[in-house]
């Protein structure tokens, strides 16, 4: 399973863990009933090594491999290899479901980035939370972002090959020498010339600054942005190009040993940095149609600034990076506070668990509850003496944190909500305490809530909880900054 630590832009990846069984296959997990693969004697277990003499490693090579009407399985049970011939109707689906999405090994990051989270975490912790994927295939299936640097001939001729777009790519810079720098690599290492042969191939990119105050910021940032901006799609006339760019401030934690020495971003930088990007926008939107570039919402919160409308961030094409969550909070919570009840026949008193960055838009919400009579709701903001530094996200806390911060919060109420971006699974902190074990060192009334105001409504009883009606971004959960 792919667990995302919501990047609210002082977080600059995606970690995940992924356990995979190393087969270079699939191992089916179910077949449909009257499938074509039931039909033809596919059973749970079996391991899928190939399709028509073609290996099938992944999901994605599995799709695009199983397109034809006439197919030949080559598959693994008990140790004996077997072919079993499969026919299917145009747009037939097979019929297999699969253990995992991926039959390798996740591919991995060798580049030594001067601004990874990974290699400011501390020791001791879950073996899966220092794993640094730099792998295509989770760019396009998860929206994980790639820097393009570990891929081997035949990776990338899969790529364009299989038009897996979009695809999300860290540029950081345009700049092949000071990219190179950030990276952490020799030489040089250019990326224009990788997005316009992706763009050629019809395959789109999003892309991501993690913008490093002294680094790549200030005349390195305005050069990015336009070398981005030439090959957008309205301006090479191709179908596919870079569509957006997100920038997203560096963030660092107490644990920077022996690493490159950054500038934090403080709130002077934040500001001319938005003043900066505005005026990008306001030329790419004139000559692109669009705005094209987004910031990260911890600029506006390093700012002391409002958060942009809705409008700015025209169909979110960055959610992804976490760009325009907090704006999907607010209006969610709106639309949430027209309708709560006047009063609640039994009294409510919950105190909300959040981090620093967050903090103020919870109270809003605690404060707008608060407002049914019967409801009293109040926020125990954590800070991160885990992770220290800049890292303000309820998406890293611990629970050796929010023990600390609740054992002292001296107007706890007896039901305490935690939102589970803070958990693996809905269970598990980072520092590997389960919430069952939570609740027996505390002897709190723990409760796991989702992230949008909606949730939390649902779960107090204050509103009816609503069917899911198909995406819609205000409805993502694990992008929601309720953390």
């Amino acid at each position: 399973m792919l667990l995302k630590l919501v990047r609210f832009g002082t977080l600059i990846l995606i970690m995940s863990e992924i356990f995979v069984k190393n087969l270079n296959a699939l191992q089916v997990s179910a077949v449909d009933e009257m499938s074509p693969c039931h039909t033809a004697g596919v059973k749970p277990g079996d391991i899928l090594r190939s399709i028509n003499g073609n290996a099938i490693l992944d999901i994605l090579d599995y799709r695009f491999h199983s397109t034809e009407s006439r197919l030949t399985l080559q598959i693994e049970r008990e140790g004996s290899m077997i072919d079993i011939r499969v026919r299917r109707k145009l747009d037939e689906d097979l019929g297999l479901q699969f253990v995992s999405d991926l039959g390798d090994k996740i591919h991995t990051c060798k580049n030594k980035c001067v601004f990874c989270f990974i290699h400011q975490q501390p020791k001791k912790m879950r073996k899966s939370l220092y794993l640094m994927d730099d792998d295509f295939r989770l760019s396009f299936m998860h929206g994980n972002y790639v820097t393009l640097t570990n891929l081997s001939d035949a990776e990338w001729q899969r790529i364009l090959d299989q038009k897996l777009s979009p695809l999300y790519v860290s540029v950081h810079s345009t700049d092949p020498v000071l990219r190179s720098v950030l990276l952490g690599r020799t030489g040089e290492t250019p990326v224009i010339p990788q997005l316009e042969e992706l763009a050629s191939h019809r395959i789109s990119v999003h892309a991501q600054v993690v913008l490093c105050p002294g680094l790549n910021d200030g005349a390195a940032l305005d050069r990015t942005l336009r070398e981005l901006a030439q090959l957008h799609p309205a301006l090479t006339g191709k179908r596919a190009g870079v569509e957006s760019v997100a920038i997203v401030p560096v963030g660092m934690t107490r644990y920077r040993e022996r690493l490159a020495k950054l500038v934090h971003v403080e709130r002077d930088t934040a500001k001319d940095i938005i003043r900066q990007v505005e005026a990008h926008a306001r030329a790419f939107r004139r000559e692109l149609g669009t705005r094209f570039v987004w910031l990260g919402d911890e600029w506006y919160h390093l700012a002391e600034v409002s958060y942009p409308g809705r409008r700015h961030y025209e169909e979110f094409p960055q959610l992804e990076d976490g760009i325009g969550t907090m704006r999907l909070f607010l209006d969610d919570l709106a639309a949430v506070s027209r309708r709560l009840p006047a009063s609640v026949p039994v009294p409510v008193k919950v105190t909300l668990v959040t981090a620093t960055l967050p903090a103020p838009v919870v109270r809003q919400m605690a404060d707008k509850f608060s407002r049914v009579e019967g409801v009293t709701a109040n926020v125990c903001v954590v800070e991160n003496d885990f992770f220290g530094g800049d890292i303000h996200i309820a998406g890293l806390l611990t629970w050796q944190d929010i023990y600390s911060h609740l054992s002292n919060y001296q107007s706890l109420h007896d039901t305490v909500y935690i939102p589970d971006i803070c958990l693996k699974d809905h269970e598990l902190f980072l520092d590997d305490i389960t919430i069952e074990e939570a609740r027996q060192q505390s002897g709190i009334d723990l409760r796991v809530t989702g992230n949008r105001p909606r949730d939390l409504a649902a779960d107090m009883g204050l509103i009816r909880r609503a069917r899911s009606q198909g995406f819609h971004p205000a409805q993502v959960m694990e992008e929601s900054p309720v953390r």
